[in-house]
């Protein structure tokens, strides 16, 4: 059978398709070719199949040429990690000195880490015990091992549209996690809580009063109700209250009467509620931001065994008549040692009442002797039956100046302040002796007072 013959009648083209055209000798067709068919045939046919054998050539070089590279190269990248890993080994095999110390030592200086008990330590932040448990794993291990650096926190409960209170369930997951690792250590707490709401994270943290140390407690006075109940290990309680309503104002508490340890206590905002709340009888020491003159002289007659004494009377109350009954009675404080009274009103006539025969320091504001300085103080000494080594005059009037007095060997005075000194120089008062055993009996102003010298009869 005669082989097939492709033919163009248009260009003028005949040629017989064999094996040696290249691929155009694969085109083998009975129809009429396009035009396009034509010219992609006849670039086949010119193409120069030297130059193709030419480049596929040199492509094979160029491959086996990466190829040897390329193992070149692993092997170097082979020969690099195996030096890697051997320095790695050597640094693996050191071991830093702060690590090689025993985990009670490593214990010990965490504690000191954080602020001297009790006070309290952030929860958040590089002060904070969960600091020392970012550091490695090790020292993660020991630091919640350590009960003491989880023996103090500082809560505040937000009220119920606070920003915060969706925070509620977090921080309480992160107080359980605390208290658990405090474990029966004695805790160092702060609660703030302004409103009347028993939360689960409130209920936490009242289930761990028995192993309160030192409290500071700012709560309505509704909320003293879920707080009552023995306090074991209470020693400090700085504390306000908050009445919000009549019926606040009207309620009464004995949550902290069940503390026999408590000694210490601090008070913003003197209520009612405190005088059944405290058990008086035992403390040594008492501040008072804000009291009443009567109110005062009613808890001192409850407490005593006060040693240190510091109150500040409110404004906002007439003075006292020493007719009525609690001034005519006696109040001795025996173990009185150091008082400290502000107030904007004169004292001696509700002081008087007072004994402090074991009195050293006194700290009285100017006003509080008016009108009669030198008098107030002589009646108040002579009342108290009190010789106090030092006695500190103040002026809330002038800011930062004070006056100490110093006994030698009974009532030294001497200027504190170089300010009040050049007032004094000033005001051309003379520097003046007095007798130990007496103080003269005619008025002097109180500059008189601190520029009189004692002299030692010793």
């Amino acid at each position: 059978m005669p082989r097939p013959v492709c033919r163009d009648d248009r260009v003028g083209v005949s040629s017989r398709c064999t094996a040696t055209n290249g691929l155009f000798s694969r085109i083998i067709t009975f129809v009429q070719p396009s035009k396009i068919q034509v010219i992609i045939a006849r670039s086949i046919i010119i193409a120069d199949p030297q130059a193709a054998r030419a480049r596929r050539a040199a492509d094979r070089e160029r491959i086996a040429d990466l190829a040897a590279r390329i193992v070149d190269l692993e092997c170097s990248i082979r020969a690099l990690r195996a030096e890697q890993e051997t320095v790695q080994e050597r640094l693996d095999a050191y071991t830093y000195p702060v690590l090689t110390l025993p985990p009670d030592l490593v214990s010990d200086i965490f504690v000191h880490f954080l602020p001297v008990y009790p006070k309290r330590a952030p929860h958040t932040g590089l002060l904070s015990p969960i600091t020392l448990g970012q550091i490695c794993r090790p020292w993660r291990e020991i630091a919640f091992s350590t009960p003491q650096l989880w023996r103090t926190f500082k809560l505040v409960l937000p009220a119920r549209d606070s920003k915060r209170s969706g925070q509620a369930d977090h921080v309480h997951m992160a107080m359980e996690a605390a208290l658990c690792r405090s474990r029966s250590c004695p805790l160092s707490v702060e609660l703030r809580c302004n409103r009347f709401e028993t939360t689960p994270l409130f209920e936490t943290i009242i289930a761990h009063r028995a192993c309160w140390q030192h409290l500071r407690l700012f709560v309505l006075v509704a909320n003293l109700v879920a707080i009552e109940g023995p306090f074991p290990l209470l020693r400090s309680l700085t504390t306000t209250v908050w009445i919000s309503t009549i019926e606040d104002a009207r309620r009464r508490s004995t949550a902290f009467r069940a503390s026999p340890l408590l000694h210490r206590v601090a008070i913003a905002q003197y209520e009612e509620v405190f005088r059944d709340m405290l058990p008086w009888s035992q403390l040594t020491v008492l501040l008072i931001q804000s009291i009443q003159i009567k109110q005062c002289l009613t808890i001192l007659a409850l407490a005593p065994l006060l040693v240190y004494c510091d109150v500040t009377f409110s404004r906002h109350e007439e003075g006292v008549d020493t007719e009525d009954d609690m001034s005519r009675s006696h109040i001795g404080l025996a173990h009185m040692k150091h008082l400290k009274l502000r107030g904007p009103r004169q004292l001696l006539n509700p002081l008087s009442i007072l004994s402090l025969p074991a009195l050293q320091r006194l700290h009285i504001d100017e006003v509080s002797l008016q009108p009669n300085p030198i008098a107030a103080l002589r009646s108040l000494l002579s009342h108290w039956g009190s010789r106090p080594q030092e006695i500190r005059i103040g002026f809330p009037s002038l800011p930062g100046i004070d006056y100490a007095c110093q006994r030698r060997p009974w009532v030294g005075l001497m200027l504190a302040s170089a300010n009040v000194g050049l007032m004094l120089a000033s005001a051309n008062v003379p520097t003046r002796t007095l007798n130990p055993v007496s103080i003269p009996q005619q008025s002097y102003s109180v500059y008189d007072l601190l520029a009189l010298q004692s002299q030692d009869n010793h």
